[in-house]
């Protein structure tokens, strides 16, 4: 329901239209001339204006050359019995959302007040959403005061002014890689453009082509229509590949002369379509070492790795996680209309978690608190029972009983399991680059890859 300025020198038509709107819920104020009008809108806001082009004192066209100067953007429809296409031609070109005939018609008035009002709030439902995006999506705004996190936040800013330089964001699973890549797209030059994402290992090769780079109609069964690839549709602005190690080897070479060239070509097409975008790309693999092992392209790899951001796991940056708890409960306090608050012992617990979901794997669980529990404190012993165990600070003693019953079984049992501890912890340690963790624990890159295969650390 609106708040309506009407304005007509005709009380009889003041009147009617005045019962007529309020019998559908809008509250309307009056005036006889364009000055009361302006003295009015001078003390009260008004979602809608009607007004009679012809008025004493200060006529129609005069008070709406008068409130655009004044930065008044509100609709405003005027009234004439002079129904040419000049006059209302003259009334659209100062800033009138629309006119009615006089003597008006209460069906047009309810049909021209509805669509005015209608385009108003998509309107502003529309700067709503851009203003949350823009506030999501700042520098500022991501959260953490850890060193690992500034330092990530440091990096971003410096790379994000650049529009075309290729960046790949390393991480495991649920450390926020598409959130990153968003904020780099709406902090760089490219901001005004789209930004277009897809998972590389959500779709077989066939289809994964076909979405990168689009076809023609007839291509193959099925194609009934020609259809527009993600390169085309990022055209000036961000494609981001999630995944990019997952993507099949044929597709390698195709991905690699499509950013070498600046062009494609549709499957099934032959002409050449040149597209402009920056490529962030994503994987929480060690792409390094899926070079060394050939299951990458290594042209490919320096292609999309000119500029690489680090995103470090929860386990980290455990200071962050206060700040984490109170940013989602506010989000789902909010969502699920509850008054939730976290006690500091529940708090420390969650501190003291290794979240191998990192990120993601909180938010999910604050989620699920919020739906599970009533309003009111949350507790240590409402938290799940796998969080409330103490984390492990360091490799765990075995029993004896599973390292064997002779010497020589239980010394080799013991001897493997400590490897493996320590070189989970220093792969974890040197963010899963097999270089720099070989040469602090005094191995061969080979001889690493071969203890990593042997115990099952593949970098997930």
């Amino acid at each position: 329901m609106a708040k309506v300025l009407l304005l007509d020198d005709e009380p009889h038509t003041r009147r009617v239209i005045e019962l007529h709107l309020g019998n559908q819920g809008h509250t309307v104020a009056l005036g006889s001339d364009g000055r009361e009008g302006l003295d009015l809108l001078a003390h009260e806001s008004f979602d809608l204006i009607i007004t009679d082009l012809r008025m004493p004192r200060i006529n129609g066209l005069e008070l709406l050359k008068t409130i655009r100067k004044q930065g008044c953007q509100t609709p405003v429809i005027v009234l004439t019995a002079f129904t040419s296409i000049e006059s209302a031609v003259e009334a659209m070109k100062l800033g009138a959302s629309d006119y009615i005939g006089k003597p008006p018609q209460l069906d047009e008035i309810t049909i021209k007040v509805d669509n005015l009002l209608t385009q108003q709030a998509l309107a502003e439902e529309n700067r709503r959403l851009k203003r949350e995006l823009e506030g999501r999506f700042q520098l500022e705004g991501i959260i953490g005061r850890s060193e690992a996190v500034r330092q990530m936040i440091e990096q971003t800013k410096i790379l994000a002014r650049d529009p075309d330089i290729s960046i790949l964001l390393s991480g495991e699973s649920g450390t926020g890689k598409e959130l990153i890549a968003r904020t780099i797209h709406h902090n760089s030059p490219r901001a005004r453009g789209p930004f277009v994402a897809i998972n590389c290992g959500a779709l077989p090769e066939t289809l994964l082509e076909s979405e990168l780079f689009g076809h023609e109609k007839g291509a193959f069964t099925g194609a009934a229509a020609e259809k527009k690839g993600l390169f085309e549709v990022a055209h000036r602005g961000t494609l981001f590949l999630d995944e990019v190690s997952a993507m099949p080897a044929a597709m390698q070479v195709k991905l690699l002369r499509a950013l070498e060239q600046k062009d494609i070509r549709r499957v099934g097409g032959t002409k050449s379509i040149s597209v402009d975008i920056r490529v962030v790309s994503a994987s929480n693999q060690d792409l390094e070492r899926l070079v060394e092992e050939k299951s990458f392209r290594g042209d490919l790899f320096y292609r999309l790795a000119v500029a690489t951001i680090h995103l470090p796991p929860l386990r980290e940056r455990r200071g962050d996680v206060p700040l984490l708890i109170t940013h989602f409960l506010d989000k789902f306090n909010q969502a699920k209309s509850k008054k939730l608050t976290f006690a500091t012992e529940a708090v420390a617990v969650l501190e003291a978690c290794r979240w191998p979901g990192n990120v993601r794997e909180l938010e999910h669980l604050i989620e699920l608190l919020a739906v599970t529990l009533p309003s009111g404190e949350i507790t240590p012993a409402q938290l799940p029972e796998r969080l409330r165990q103490p984390a492990a600070s360091g490799p765990q003693q075995p029993k004896l009983e599973e390292l064997g019953d002779d010497l020589k079984t239980a010394t080799r049992n013991m001897i493997a399991k400590c490897e493996r501890e320590l070189i989970g912890h220093q792969l974890e340690k040197h963010r899963w680059n097999v270089s720099r963790t070989a040469q602090a624990i005094g191995l061969s890159r080979a001889a690493l890859h071969s203890k990593m295969k042997e115990y099952g650390l593949g970098g997930e």
